[in-house]
C-alpha cells in the first residue's frame, strides 16, 4: 500500500506538469456553454415548453456540460498506455517495478484525475455556475453524483485495462480503443441524452458498461433520478459494483495466461 500511494504523489506530480493542458478547457467549455444556452432557448422557445422528454432548460444546456464534468472523474488512456509500453518494449521494464502494472496503471490514473478535478472541474464549475446556475443541484445529489462518479471511474479504468490488454495479442490495438470511445459517447449518452433513443434499444445498453460510466453519473448529478434517491444510488452503484468485480476477475484470469505467452521486443 506503501508503495502505491508513493506512485500516486509521483505521478501526480508528473500529470501537474501538464495542467495547462487541463486547463484549456478553461477557454473552451464557456464557448460551447453560450452556444448550447442560445441553441436549446431558440428549442424550447420554438416548441413552446418548459420541458423536453424530462429536461428543462437548465438540464438540457448542463447535461453537455455534465458530460465534460464526468470525464474529469473518469477519463484515462490506459488502453492506448499498454498498447505504446508494449511497441516500445517499457512494459518489460514495468514488470520489474515492485509493484504490478495494474497497480502502477491505476495509481497514475488516480493521479490524473486528481489534476483535472483541482484544475478543470472546480474552476470549470465556478466559471459555468456564474453564466448558467445549476439550480436544479443539491448537496444531496451532488454528494449521491460523487459516489457514482468514484465507481464509474474504477469501472471505466478496469474496461480500459482489459481492452488495454488486446495489445499483448495485436501490439497496436489503436483501432480498438476508437471503436470504444464513440460506442462510449452514443450508447453512454454523451452524444444525446438516452431518453430520445427507443425504449427497446435501452433496454439494450442498460446491459452494457457505458450507461454506468457516463449516463448514470450525468443524471445524478443534474439531479434527474426518479423514486428514491437512495434507493437509486444503491441500485446503480450496485450494478456498477457488479461490473467492477466481473472486470477484475477477467482481468487477473487474462493476465496471468498472456504475460506468459508475452515477449518484449528484441526478444
Amino acid at each position: 500500500m506503501k508503495v502505491f500511494l508513493e506512485v500516486i504523489k509521483l505521478n501526480f506530480k508528473i500529470s501537474f506538469q501538464y495542467k495547462w493542458t487541463f486547463a484549456m478547457t478553461l477557454l473552451v467549455q464557456p464557448i460551447l456553454l453560450f452556444i448550447n444556452i442560445a441553441l436549446f432557448k431558440s428549442i424550447y422557445t420554438y416548441n413552446d415548453t418548459s420541458s423536453i422528454k424530462g429536461y428543462g432548460f437548465e438540464q438540457m444546456v448542463w447535461y453537455y456540460t455534465a458530460y465534460y464534468v464526468i470525464l474529469s472523474f473518469v477519463w484515462n488512456g490506459i488502453t492506448n498506455q499498454i498498447s505504446r509500453s508494449i511497441i516500445s518494449g517499457e512494459l518489460a521494464t514495468d514488470l520489474l517495478r515492485p509493484i504490478s502494472v495494474f497497480r502502477f496503471m491505476l495509481a497514475s490514473a488516480i493521479s490524473s484525475r486528481f489534476v483535472a478535478i483541482l484544475v478543470d472541474f472546480l474552476p470549470g464549475m465556478i466559471i459555468y455556475s456564474l453564466i448558467l446556475f445549476p439550480a436544479f443541484l443539491t448537496l444531496k445529489s451532488f454528494l449521491s453524483f460523487l459516489i457514482i462518479a468514484v465507481l464509474a471511474f474504477l469501472l471505466n479504468y478496469l474496461f480500459s485495462f482489459l481492452l488495454g490488454m488486446s495489445a499483448m495479442i495485436i501490439k497496436n490495438n489503436m483501432s480498438i480503443s476508437a471503436i470504444r470511445e464513440v460506442l462510449q459517447a452514443i450508447v453512454g449518452g454523451g452524444v444525446i441524452p438516452l431518453e430520445f433513443m427507443p425504449v427497446w434499444l435501452n433496454r439494450i445498453f442498460d446491459l452494457l458498461p457505458f450507461k454506468y460510466i457516463i449516463y448514470w453519473p450525468i443524471q445524478f448529478f443534474l439531479n434527474r433520478v426518479e423514486g428514491d434517491n437512495l434507493g437509486s444510488l444503491v441500485r446503480i452503484g450496485s450494478i456498477q459494483i457488479l461490473w467492477i468485480v466481473a472486470f477484475y476477475v477477467v482481468i487477473q484470469i487474462l493476465w496471468k495466461r498472456l504475460i506468459k505467452k508475452f515477449c518484449a521486443a528484441g526478444g
